[in-house]
Parts: structure tokens; C-alpha cells; sequence
């Protein structure tokens, strides 16, 4: 990514993979309250998913784009939530979301532990071992 002399990026679009809890933190502290009601779609609010990240000492880091001040839309969009609670891993979730799939119950189970306010079920859940989270496993929920 190309910075200024400021180290600031010089694009107007910055993504962003593995937010941690400080960053999260830190970003609570900072962003405007209107700003942290906007949402991806039917996923949780900005607000939530920050909130769930900071308050989860890791077990929940986000990923999605920024968009900077050169443009009129300037905003920080999460589009996806990862989560690695241990007593999490036992579900089975299918990409043909049969009637085994549990992807309702896993979901049920995220929204109401870290207190989200989603209109609606991530597009897509995935496990996944993520680099960025040293590998570790969890569920990628991820909202289009």
C-alpha cells in the first residue's frame, strides 16, 4: 500500500483482514457515533462487531475495507466477522446447507454471546485457519 509523507494510504480504498482487539478498541473510542450504526447489508452494525472484537481477547477479529476522506462516502465497513471460541468448533455446517447443516445454530449461538444485531444470517460460514490469526481455527462469517 502506497503511504503519504504522513504514512497515510493514498487510495481511497484500504481493506483490511484480522482486526484485533486494540485496533477495535481504539476504534470505539474514535469513530463518530453515526458512523458506528452503518452496517454491511444485513449484517450486524459497525458498532457490535467493534464491541464484540474488543471485549473477545482474540477469540473474534474482523475484516473489510475503509474508505478515506477523497471520497464523498468516506466510512469504515466491517463485511465479515471471524470467531474461535473452543466450545464452537463441534459444529457441522455444509455449503449446501443441507438439514444436517447447523449454520442456524451456530449463528444463533455468536449473535447472542457477543450481543450482535445482524438483520439477517451470514451469506456465507466457513471454517477456517486464517494467517493472520497464526493459524488458529474458527468460523468465518461473512456477509455480501
Amino acid at each position: 500500500m502506497r503511504t503519504d509523507a504522513l504514512g497515510a494510504p493514498m487510495s481511497d480504498y484500504v481493506p483490511f483482514r484480522g482486526m484485533d482487539a486494540g485496533t477495535a478498541a481504539d476504534l470505539l473510542l474514535r469513530l463518530p457515533a453515526p458512523a458506528l450504526v452503518d452496517r454491511q447489508n444485513l449484517s450486524p452494525s459497525l458498532r457490535t462487531m467493534l464491541t464484540a472484537c474488543a471485549h473477545a481477547d482474540g477469540r473474534v477479529r474482523l475484516s473489510g475495507y475503509g474508505i478515506g476522506p477523497q471520497r464523498e462516502d468516506e466510512r469504515l465497513s466491517v463485511e465479515a466477522l471471524w470467531v474461535a471460541d473452543p466450545d464452537l468448533q463441534g459444529y457441522e455446517v455444509f455449503a449446501e446447507h443441507s438439514r444436517a447443516c447447523q449454520c442456524s445454530a451456530l449463528w444463533e449461538r455468536v449473535r447472542d454471546r457477543y450481543e450482535l444485531d445482524a438483520h439477517s444470517i451470514p451469506d456465507d460460514i466457513v471454517r477456517t485457519r486464517p494467517e493472520w490469526a497464526g493459524g488458529g481455527v474458527g468460523w468465518w462469517m461473512w456477509w455480501d
